[in-house]
């Protein structure tokens, strides 16, 4: 994004919190801004081990090549073992 870009919207957010006036949400933006604002964003991805990640990958494989179980056929399996 440009720094044109940036710029305008960080100025339409400090209209926006300009002009309200409930303390509540102040502090949910400020929350927000904190938690979300400070930190790089992470990628759940990389929070996996390699074996994860792999059978992962592995798993996005099959599914591109067709290779996946009907929900309905999944819901039916499952009401099976239940009553098991």
């Amino acid at each position: 994004m440009s720094k044109k870009g940036i710029h305008k919207i960080k100025t339409s957010i400090y209209e926006k919190v300009e002009q309200l006036k409930d303390e509540t949400l102040l502090q949910m933006v400020e929350e927000a801004v904190t938690a979300y604002g400070n930190t790089p964003s992470k990628d759940i991805i990389d929070e996996l081990t390699p074996e994860q990640q792999q059978r992962l990958h592995e798993s996005v494989k099959q599914a591109d090549n067709g290779q996946t179980i009907p929900h309905e056929e999944v819901i039916q399996k499952a009401k099976e073992w239940l009553s098991k």
